[in-house]
């Protein structure tokens, strides 16, 4: 006799669960691309630096009307008796004798309930994955000069901190020969301050807000003002691994220079100077599992490809529908960077629905 499948789940268990392969569609359409939700939404709740945390914002969206709360009320009993529902704290076990596949069936009726799972992996796409793996802003004339001194002036306290060397990759300036004794360096021309939390975040509001929710606590003072240019949120790297790093995915090609490392090894920064800030445990952990929720639901291939479309268009080199389709993605993206559009109100416009099936428009 088959067991059946009505054991305790967490609140991170039973997410992923309703999220588990079946025949009911989970998408959303983006720049003439149909992305599937099912694999960056696991991915995000196995992965993400605070799962629990970004459990309780999914169901938070879930339940956050009383139809969809009385739904998901009649299908799922909480673990703890004393717990009202829609308290996610104990843990849920399937009412009657369903099993969980029954209650995921049934969950996936709801098209209310569908369009709140969507609409939540749509804006990580966007607010996160995408906006972090964005080349940075081009400085116009007017900033390039002020750009220029922020960047070196960013880059001087990471030496000031580390010395001239890259302790990831271990490489050294040429002009630091010969090396420290003990230890086998490569040499670079140049070494460059990178951002753990790309510079962009400073004037992306909706980035931080997402990439807060992401932690599990706000980073908002971490990455705006000043600082965002603070060494707590930098790293020394040759030019080949600054480029990869920016990618933010452990599966990026790495230079051979990483390749001097062992799992495990332990990195000393501040070798230099004790009095300059260190680089922020809580930043490089977020970095790190960006870059393992982007690997683990192959997001990263279809972000880049969106971008390389992106730069085609900003270059002149579309045309037609395909223009028209570009422009407003790319349009909708910026826009969402000032974080002062109520979507909301955007996807109850009838006539909004009929140009999303276009995909001509911002949705």
């Amino acid at each position: 006799m088959t067991e059946l499948d009505n054991s305790v789940k967490t609140l991170v268990e039973t997410l992923i669960t309703i999220l588990e392969p079946c025949e009911v569609p989970l998408s959303f359409d983006y720049h003439n691309r149909t992305f599937d939700v099912r694999p960056p939404a696991t991915a995000l709740l196995r992965y993400s630096y605070d799962c629990d945390s970004l459990a309780g914002d999914l169901w938070n969206c879930i339940t956050d009307s009383l139809q969809k709360t009385e739904l998901l009320k009649k299908l799922l009993r909480p673990c703890n008796a004393h717990s009202v529902f829609p308290s996610s704290e104990s843990g849920f076990i399937p009412r009657r004798a369903w099993t969980w596949p029954e209650v995921r069936s049934k969950i996936l009726q709801s098209d209310d309930l569908k369009a709140s799972v969507i609409s939540w992996t749509r804006d990580f796409y966007l607010d996160l994955f995408l906006t972090i793996m964005a080349p940075s802003h081009t400085p116009t004339p007017s900033e390039r000069s002020t750009s220029t001194r922020n960047q070196e002036a960013f880059r001087r306290k990471l030496f000031d901190r580390d010395g001239v060397v890259s302790l990831i990759g271990r490489v050294l300036k040429l002009e630091s020969y010969p090396p420290p004794p003990g230890v086998s360096y490569s040499f670079a021309d140049a070494l460059q301050g990178a951002h753990i939390i790309p510079f962009s975040a400073n004037s992306h509001p909706e980035l931080r807000n997402t990439l807060s929710i992401f932690a599990g606590q706000s980073v908002e003072m971490l990455l705006t003002g000043n600082q965002i240019n603070d060494p707590s949120n930098g790293l020394l790297l040759d030019p080949s691994a600054h480029s990869a790093f920016e990618y933010c995915t452990p599966d990026t090609l790495l230079p051979p220079a990483m390749a001097v490392h062992n799992d495990g090894e332990q990195l000393l920064f501040g070798m230099k100077s004790h009095l300059v800030t260190l680089p922020s445990e809580l930043l490089c952990n977020v970095h790190l599992a960006i870059g393992y929720v982007l690997r683990e639901s192959n997001a990263s291939q279809m972000i880049s490809a969106i971008l390389a479309d992106e730069e085609e268009f900003n270059s002149g080199n579309t045309d037609g529908d395909y223009w028209i389709v570009t422009g407003a993605s790319y349009l909708e993206r910026k826009l969402r960077g000032l974080g002062s559009i109520n979507y909301s109100d955007m996807h109850d416009s009838g006539e909004q629905e009929r140009l999303v099936k276009d995909d001509h428009v911002i949705t």
